[in-house]
């Protein structure tokens, strides 16, 4: 009796989720769907019927009079469904995607002139192509009978719509000798079903799930024997890997530019690709240009397949596709820095326009009567500006407001926004897979507003905290240059010196102990001349070291030894303060010691400027950091090229008041802990940074502590572990130092500090120290 009642139960139940549905079909669009005695056939009509049965519904098919009718009995209510087509009109409820069709243009291999008019069916296209092809008349057909009939009458120069389907007409008819296809303008379309109602498309998206790749491949090859013209066959895996080679403009800031470090695409357009390729699975690869000019020389010459960002033009339309939506936009305007009227007329102004940009055409145009100057970028109009060789420089608002704020071009003004707004698009070759193209545009319709609105904060707010001082920082770097070439003078005068002397000391011996004064005199005043300049290089090495206030109120508590070996050292530390929750500390050692390893910390410090000045908030992990000090410092050194095999190791941690981590990365540096009274080590990885032999690609693993209260946190390079001492002048070693660390934790950080020191003092004893010292423990909480 129960398990009849349960059966009565299931029946009931199902029941209640089994609807039945209307669609309308065209009965002329074979092979997707067409009326054959009175029966619906096609690949459509049959993924429908396989929709129905996975879901227990069931499906009438209405057939229509024609594409237009069968869309007005949807929007009417008379039918649940249109069978499915790119959501067009207001009314059009569009479920999720479950087919993809590509046009293409058909023409009379007869044809000898000029395509001057193109039918089409509906009104499905005329909207685009009327952009694409302003000047050529577009003519709408009821059906493909009276399409083809137009164009074999020479009533029409083309026609346009799906590739399949009218391929699939002119063979059926036996026209497929008669004409030629192309598709230099065509563009992909998201087949969806259609309905006025959003509960009905709820409906059919959630029985959509139950459909499985395998039904509709083999669903799909009875109607398109084809496989290269397949769907489901070539394009469920097709974006997953797809690579395109791009081109942008190497100095377009803050839009687009090449760093001058690492060579780096960056910029807003670089943030947004990165978002667009992470939404569709497209792999953006850029090609390294020198100018704008030269990247669309590359595109134009098929050596890259897309421009990243530009408006579209009628010039551009003829070898390029874009993308539907704007990857960005933004006003013209006219910057100065002189004092004009307001109402002062343009006529026998100067302006500067960049040479070659649709901007600067632009407002060829819009001024008439001014002075044109053709420079090659940005950075040439602002110094004409600024050498007042002309009265207005053209240029974007975004980019006028990033020189004006962040580069230092204060006395320089936005004089008038102009009235037009330029729209950027991501533009491909036509040669490129339409399909591409339209997943690019469903992944620009995805980017939210405050994705954008992040990523433009970044590169006109935070950009200005961060902008790099590199005037300060070759002024540091030559100053050490100088030293060097200070010692070598020296050192080769020295040797001069005691050559000569030697040689008269041999020949002098009734003064001797007089010369010797005398020339220890001389000695000594050299010596105390290197001795000097060596103690001005330290107070500059100190200079670059964190200020302990900074650190001071970040810490709960903590305790830094930092020993050179010499005067100056191989070993720096960095502390930068993100916010009053977050801080990042980095520990490196340099190859060599004294002066040579003191002039790599300079490199390594221009780098870590460049890093912070180049990094989002959310790309600064210890992982990205150590990657980037890899890459760049080889390129720096022309690691590659040279002989010169400099690099070092380091530690980087990001610490987070807040969400309570700590993260870790280290190059041969490694982290150690205590927590309730057990010593934790975290291992570095082994590979250092920077040599010739590192591999550039190289992914430094990243460790995530939960910081908890009395917790301390050590980190040292090795000129501790590695100091000779002792009876048998042996190193310290680490089962010593990790002794050292259990033994003492209790105590004070400071009080650690000088037992640290001491324990290392006397161990040393009479030998002599080996390397530069850097021991850093704190607590956080």
């Amino acid at each position: 009796m129960l398990s009849k009642l349960l059966f009565v139960f299931l029946l009931f139940t199902s029941s209640l989720f089994a609807k039945n549905f209307t669609v309308s079909y065209d009965p002329d669009y074979a092979p997707f769907s067409y009326s054959l005695d009175k029966k619906p056939y096609g690949l459509f009509i049959d993924i429908w019927k396989l929709w129905a049965k996975k879901n227990n519904h069931s499906v009438r098919f209405i057939k229509a009079k024609d594409w237009d009718d069968a869309l007005k009995l949807a929007k009417e209510n008379k039918v649940d469904f249109f069978l499915g087509t790119t959501p067009y009109a207001g009314w059009m409820q569009g479920s999720k995607t479950y087919y993809k069709t590509r046009t293409s243009m058909f023409f009379l291999k007869t044809l000898h002139k000029t395509i001057k008019s193109i039918g089409i069916i509906g009104s499905d296209y005329k909207e685009s192509l009327q952009l694409k092809l302003p000047n050529i008349k577009i003519i709408s057909y009821n059906n493909y009978k009276e399409l083809f009939t137009s164009l074999l009458q020479n009533k029409i120069d083309a026609i346009y719509d799906d590739s399949l389907a009218m391929s699939y007409y002119a063979i059926k008819n036996n026209y497929k000798h008669l004409i030629e296809q192309s598709y230099t303008i065509s563009e992909s379309s998201n087949i969806k079903a259609i309905s006025t109602s959003k509960q009905k498309i709820y409906i059919f998206n959630k029985g959509l799930k139950k459909l499985n790749t395998k039904e509709l491949e083999q669903i799909e090859s009875t109607w398109i024997l084809d496989k290269n013209l397949r769907y489901f066959n070539n394009n469920t895996n097709f974006f997953k890997k797809k690579i395109i080679h791009y081109v942008y403009d190497p100095d377009w800031k803050p839009f687009e530019y090449k760093d001058e470090m690492s060579h780096i695409h960056m910029g807003i357009i670089a943030d947004i690709l990165n978002l667009i390729s992470k939404k569709s699975g497209i792999v953006f690869k850029p090609i390294e240009t020198n100018t704008w000019q030269q990247s669309v020389k590359l595109v134009k010459e098929k050596k890259a397949q897309m421009l990243s960002a530009v408006p579209w033009t009628p010039q551009r339309d003829k070898y390029l596709n874009f993308t539907k939506n704007s990857i960005y936009s933004y006003p013209a305007v006219l910057v100065t820095n002189k004092k004009f009227d307001p109402n002062e007329s343009f006529e026998n102004k100067t302006i500067a326009i960049v040479k070659g940009n649709s901007l600067g055409e632009w407002i060829e145009k819009r001024f008439p009567k001014a002075h044109f100057i053709f420079v090659k970028n940005v950075k040439d109009g602002f110094k004409e500006l600024k050498n007042k060789d002309v009265d207005f420089f053209g240029i974007n608002g975004v980019t006028a407001t990033y020189y004006i704020n962040v580069l230092g071009f204060s006395n320089t003004k936005i004089y008038t926004i102009l009235d037009y707004r330029f729209h950027l698009k991501i533009a491909l070759l036509k040669s490129v897979n339409p399909e591409v193209l339209t997943v690019i545009d469903e992944a620009l319709s995805k980017i939210t507003k405050k994705e954008l609105s992040d990523i433009y904060y970044k590169w006109t707010a935070i950009k200005v905290k961060k902008e790099m001082n590199w005037k300060l920082l070759f002024s540091i770097v030559g100053i050490f240059i100088l030293v060097i070439l200070f010692f070598i003078f020296i050192n080769k005068r020295l040797n001069k010196l005691v050559t000569e002397k030697t040689s008269q000391l041999k020949e002098l011996n009734e003064n001797l102990e007089i010369k010797v004064k005398q020339r220890t005199k001389e000695l000594e005043s050299i010596n105390k001349k290197m001795l000097d300049n060596i103690e001005y290089a330290s107070l500059i090495q100190n200079s670059i070291l964190p200020q302990d206030k900074n650190i001071d109120t970040f810490f709960k508590e903590y305790s830094i030894i930092w020993q050179p070996r010499d005067v100056v050292g191989g070993d720096i530390y960095f502390f930068v303060n993100l916010n009053k929750d977050e801080a990042l500390l980095i520990v490196i050692d340099c190859t060599g010691h004294g002066v040579s390893g003191a002039f790599v910390t300079m490199l390594v410090k221009a780098i870590e400027e460049q890093l912070l000045a180049t990094f989002t908030k959310d790309e600064l992990t210890p992982s990205n950091i150590l990657s980037y000090f890899n890459l760049s410092f080889k390129k720096l050194l022309f690691q590659e090229k040279t002989k010169a095999d400099v690099g070092f190791d380091a530690g980087v941690l990001l610490i987070n008041k807040k969400t309570k981590k700590l993260t870790f990365a280290g190059a041969n540096i490694p982290l150690y802990y205590i927590e309730h009274s057990k010593l934790n080590t975290i291992k570095a990885n082994r590979h250092s940074v920077g040599y010739a032999n590192s591999d550039n690609n190289y992914n430094y693993k990243q460790h995530q502590i939960d910081l908890k209260e009395n917790t301390i946190f050590y980190i040292s390079t090795d000129g501790f572990i590695d100091q000779n001492g002792g009876k048998k002048g042996f190193p310290f070693g680490k089962r010593k130092f990790e002794n050292l660390l259990l033994t003492n934790f209790t105590k004070p950080l400071e009080k650690q500090k000088e037992i640290f020191i001491q324990t290392l003092s006397s161990f040393q004893n009479k030998e002599e120290r080996n390397d530069d010292i850097t021991f850093i423990c704190f607590k956080v909480l």
